[in-house]
């Protein structure tokens, strides 16, 4: 599919011409910036950052910019998040021109927000439960680039934890997969309660990729190919109010992870939850727990 708007200047027939037209534009941006703060190249160079031939790079447009160097420079040219959005323009502008496939922009995205009805997002995905998921779907296992945002939120239907997606064992290593991102991974994941009386969404999955202070683009997830990436601000403002609404309908995220732990302990092997005390093994487990009293004293 095709993405509905944002498409970058310059020569329709020659978009890495386009492309090139961008980067200039910023590369000018950051050196009128970096001369109206009387700082000279070398005085944004630093050797864990950014040396100073990248900037040079990167005032004549030579060089795509990540984003880790897009912040340091507003940060150093005080900017106010000014550069960010110039640098978030650009990335899309010349992204579209190209046609790149929407999951590439999540190297690029300092914030993630997903929804998910049907299947954990294929970023937090285990293999086996990728593979086992597009058994059961009759589709080829998706590959995926992995996100680099610093923030990720999920929303999920409640039927997506309580599934038996390749089995028990299968689902067991996924949901722990998910508790552990959860308790330290960066991830903020929230269910919406199978009982839930009115569902602000019943419509498929989709995500919104947070590009710049105020560059946001949503892409709508498709069963088949890439999707649908759009740019305009009326209709992300519109998705970006969706998700709002599906946070609000889900469980907090407190709760959303004591419930994926339940179900997670609910599906470990009967002789896992069986007592310590039980049985010839629990026995000699007490014993040795006393001798190692005795020993001590």
């Amino acid at each position: 599919m095709k993405s509905s708007s944002g498409r970058g200047k310059g020569n329709p027939g020659n978009p890495q011409g386009g492309c090139e037209e961008e980067w200039a534009r910023f590369g000018l941006r950051v050196r009128e910036l970096r001369e109206a703060a009387g700082l000279s190249v070398g005085d944004l160079s630093t050797r864990e950052v950014c040396e100073g031939s990248t900037v040079q790079r990167i005032e004549k447009g030579d060089t795509d910019v990540p984003l880790y160097l897009a912040e340091y420079l507003d940060r150093r040219l005080k900017a106010q998040g000014s550069l960010v959005n110039a640098w978030a323009r650009t990335k899309l502008n010349t992204h579209l021109a190209t046609g790149g496939r929407p999951h590439e922009l999540d190297y690029s995205a300092s914030a993630l927000r997903e929804f998910h009805p049907g299947a954990f997002p294929p970023d937090l995905q285990s293999h086996d439960y990728a593979t086992a998921l597009a058994q059961a779907r009759g589709t080829e296992k998706r590959s995926t680039l992995g996100n680099r945002t610093s923030i990720l939120k999920v929303v999920l239907n409640e039927s997506v934890v309580r599934a038996r997606v390749g089995g028990d064992k299968v689902m067991r290593e996924q949901l722990d997969r998910i508790v552990t991102s959860m308790r330290g991974g960066g991830l903020c994941l929230q269910i919406i309660p199978a009982d839930i009386a009115d569902h602000p969404c019943p419509m498929g999955p989709f995500r919104l990729l947070s590009l710049g202070p105020v560059y946001t683009v949503a892409h709508l997830i498709s069963p088949c190919g890439d999707g649908q990436l759009i740019s305009r601000p009326d209709e992300v403002r519109s998705f970006s109010d969706l998700f709002e609404d599906l946070r609000g309908a889900a469980l907090p995220v407190s709760e959303s992870l004591d419930l994926v732990t339940e179900v997670y302990e609910s599906l470990k092997p009967r002789d896992e939850q069986k007592a310590i005390t039980s049985g010839d093994q629990g026995e000699g487990l007490l014993s040795t727990l006393g001798m190692d009293r005795y020993t001590r004293h």
